[in-house]
């Protein structure tokens, strides 16, 4: 217990500095450094602390390869930060137009986004210890999913409650709007209320695996369906494959000995779709919702590819190789879009734009090392390893619009 008090402490006080505290929850780095300061010696405390009663009181060994990964990509980014100009000019590509952007950035906020970095690293390490030490699956899978489905569920709650108008004006108005009406709930910002949706659906399937219980099923499927307000489109069609995938997986390792039942749910789940398509085709008003919102010519792929050529395009020379630095390539790509948009959407050019193909080569590592966990998890349990799978595969598709 002690150890997850440690880990959630370090975990949520390093996302508030990274979101900016109390200012502005829409740039990243909107902070002023007298209050930066005290939080980040409390969270650099909280880290140590952390790590070393882990060590004396758990016996749980300090990963040392990690902490030597961790410490070289800290020291690139650093370099990088602080020998970069405070006047910096950036070429880059907009729709086939070449511009450039004068980008000024004083020492006071390198150092805030070094020591930002500093936590997301040393965060980044608590979790790998944690999860590879200290959890044991068998046990505490359940709870901790319990967890997270319990606390979506209050947000979804929540936002009923406080933004009911708000849901009333998007249901007249679901032929039309597009993004107009949506609910953003208690975060602010309707994509992270849709991926925690998004999240706490494969927590409830997860929950069925585990438990076999049907009150799971309908619990990921409340949860599904509530994508639909937000409309994070990604995260719609990502919920709806999610149950599918979920369904045909439960109709696999089930099949022999409910041959009669898995045909009549088959059966139902087709029907479901025949029902949907002639509905999409004859009324109106569902016609035009899926047309005008759902496949709108703004979609979210439509809409950031700019955002992906200007990261590809302001990250040269050796920027290529170790980045423009945590942070400071938020903050720079932020002034490039004139402060609307402070990232490309897309996980993978992020940490391309941040910390280059270092940064990007150890991405890969992690995923591949994940991978490995999942291959050797399957020979002892199989629905776990299967269950992993689709939701690595829903994660990583769902950041190529996000991140």
């Amino acid at each position: 217990m002690l150890s997850v008090l440690f880990f959630l402490a370090c975990f949520f006080t390093s996302i508030s500095l990274f979101l900016g505290g109390v200012k502005d929850p829409s740039l990243p780095t909107d902070l002023d450094f007298p209050v930066f300061l005290p939080l980040a010696i409390a969270d650099i405390a909280l880290i140590i602390g952390f790590v070393f009663f882990e060590n004396r009181l758990f016996k749980v060994k300090i990963n040392i390869p990690l902490i030597i990964i961790l410490s070289v990509v800290f020291i690139i980014n650093l370099i990088v930060i602080a020998t970069t100009p405070l006047e910096n000019t950036f070429d880059y590509l907009f729709k086939e137009e070449s511009r450039s952007a004068l980008v000024i950035i004083n020492n006071e906020w390198k150092v805030i986004y070094i020591i930002c970095f500093f936590l997301l690293l040393m965060n980044i390490y608590i979790s790998f210890n944690y999860l590879f030490f200290r959890v044991s699956y068998n046990k505490q899978f359940i709870w901790i999913c319990l967890l997270g489905v319990t606390f979506v569920l209050a947000i979804v709650i929540y936002s009923y409650i406080t933004e009911w108008e708000t849901y009333k004006l998007y249901i007249e108005h679901m032929a039309t709007t597009v993004r107009t009406y949506n609910p953003k709930s208690i975060t602010n910002n309707q994509n992270s209320y849709a991926a925690m949706l998004l999240g706490a659906a494969f927590c409830s399937y997860g929950l069925y695996t585990a438990t076999r219980k049907s009150i799971c099923w309908i619990l990921g499927l409340f949860f599904c369906i509530n994508t639909i307000f937000p409309m994070s489109r990604i995260c719609l069609l990502l919920s709806a494959a999610l149950t599918l995938m979920i369904f045909f997986y439960k109709m696999i390792i089930s099949w022999e000995g409910h041959v009669i039942r898995n045909i009549n749910l088959i059966a139902l789940v087709l029907i479901g779709i025949g029902v949907f398509l002639i509905i999409r085709y004859n009324v109106p008003e569902v016609r035009d919702y899926i047309e005008n919102v759902v496949l709108t010519n703004d979609s979210s792929i439509n809409s950031r590819t700019p955002l992906w050529g200007i990261t590809i395009s302001m990250t040269q020379d050796f920027h290529r190789f170790i980045g423009n630095g945590h942070g400071y390539f938020n903050t720079a790509f932020a002034i490039i879009n004139d402060e609307k948009v402070k990232m490309p959407h897309n996980l993978y050019l992020q940490t391309y734009g941040a910390l280059g193909f270092v940064g990007v080569f150890l991405f890969a590592s992690f995923l591949g090392y994940v991978v490995y966990k999942i291959i050797v998890l399957y020979k002892n349990n199989r629905d776990a390893a299967l269950i992993s799978i689709i939701g690595l595969v829903t994660v990583l598709v769902y950041y190529l619009v996000e991140g």
